[in-house]
């Protein structure tokens, strides 16, 4: 009997297009060899079946452990469980199967078999059901199909079956890189890598970028938080931290812009170098984790006025647009880097007293143009770091 990595793909997948589908299954399993690569999980074989994705000939039973949490980990997994493989000859003998596995389970419980096939075996999943069922009663507490305290499940494959208590939840999504390239706008605070992260979902590969405002200390922050979310969620390809000095540029803003338009001016400055670098690299957007009303420059009159002022040529992309400040840190509970972004510093706050909530784009422009010969300059200064 062996143990292996039963998972369920994305809905999401599955219901593409037959053209499409193959492209994207074939993503996904060059993600999950690269996350296991990544993480020494020392399992040879990845495959996709009718919907379920296999990874078998696992060193040992540490490696099947491993391979779990990875894939909880990878985008396009709807769900994962560790999975005994049978053989067997026919129904009689697939229950005592089962019986040898689910019984210490199922025992003084009240428990439900769910059994699944493929479709071409001689029975239905009912009958299936139904005989596990009577194999497994007489060590239970009874049968409760609603409301059972074990349920047991059975997927048949032909002359084999795999059986295990249930799937833990993964991410679902898409797997990273059928949607294209993004650049992510990035402090390391909790903002920007639930922004990053999300991006991710959607099958884009992220890379960030990060400004240094005031001290380059902030880049410690940017790199402890993006390793993490790179370690934990970022697979397929490598991804990079691009490092901008923008303290010619704050500089210049705290000395010639108006004080109430000091933050807003600064964000279009970040705009205007990220869409450069975005055309020149071939990006296909960038994303940023700004939430409506979150703070004085993301009201959505500023938003408004950020559009208007100076019309970008490559998509603007908010995910978090709708977030409130609980929900965005439950979300970086769960990928796992609130720990570290909440140590991320504030390392300059341009603005100081009243600050433009209702920004006219007409004056917005005018203040960024005292500053664009210093944005454009700080646009051609950049380092590259890896993050995996």
């Amino acid at each position: 009997m062996e143990k292996v990595v039963l998972a369920s793909i994305s809905g999401e997948i599955v219901l593409k297009s037959d053209r499409t589908r193959p492209r994207f299954e074939r993503r996904l399993v060059n993600n999950i060899i690269d996350a296991f690569r990544r993480e020494d999980v020392e399992c040879n074989r990845v495959w996709i079946e009718a919907a379920r994705l296999y990874v078998s000939n696992c060193k040992d039973e540490e490696s099947v452990e491993k391979a779990v949490k990875v894939l909880s980990r990878v985008f396009g997994i709807h769900g994962v469980a560790v999975a005994h493989l049978v053989e067997y000859s026919d129904l009689n003998d697939l229950a005592e199967r089962v019986k040898e596995i689910a019984g210490e389970w199922v025992r003084d419980k009240r428990f439900a078999v769910r059994a699944r096939r493929s479709g071409v075996e001689p029975f239905t999943s009912l009958d299936a059901a139904r005989v596990i069922g009577a194999a497994l009663y007489p060590l239970s507490q009874g049968v409760d199909l609603e409301n059972p305290e074990v349920e047991v499940f059975v997927e048949i494959r032909g002359n084999k079956a795999y059986i295990h208590r249930g799937m833990s939840r993964g991410p679902d999504g898409l797997p990273i890189g059928v949607e294209g390239r993004a650049i992510v706008l990035f402090s390391g605070g909790l903002d920007s890598p639930a922004a990053a992260w999300m991006a991710a979902k959607r099958g884009i590969e992220v890379d960030l970028v990060h400004y240094v405002l005031a001290s380059p200390l902030s880049i410690i922050d940017a790199l402890r938080v993006g390793r993490k979310l790179a370690r934990f969620w970022l697979y397929g390809y490598r991804p990079k931290l691009y490092v901008f000095d923008f303290r010619p540029v704050t500089a210049a803003i705290a000395g010639m812009v108006e004080n109430s338009y000091a933050q807003i001016v600064l964000r279009l400055a970040m705009y205007v170098v990220a869409e450069k670098f975005a055309l020149a690299e071939g990006y296909d957007a960038i994303y940023t984790g700004e939430s409506v009303g979150q703070v004085s420059s993301q009201t959505l009159k500023n938003l408004y006025a950020l559009t208007r002022a100076r019309p970008l040529n490559v998509p603007l992309i908010r995910p978090l647009a709708g977030f409130d400040k609980e929900e965005i840190v439950s979300l970086t509970r769960r990928i796992g880097v609130y720990e570290e972004a909440a140590k991320t510093r504030e390392y300059c706050q341009l603005a100081r007293g009243l600050v433009a909530t209702r920004a006219d784009p007409d004056k917005l422009l005018r203040e960024y143009e005292k500053i664009e010969g210093i944005v454009e300059l700080a646009s051609t200064r950049y380092i590259e770091i890896p993050l995996a």
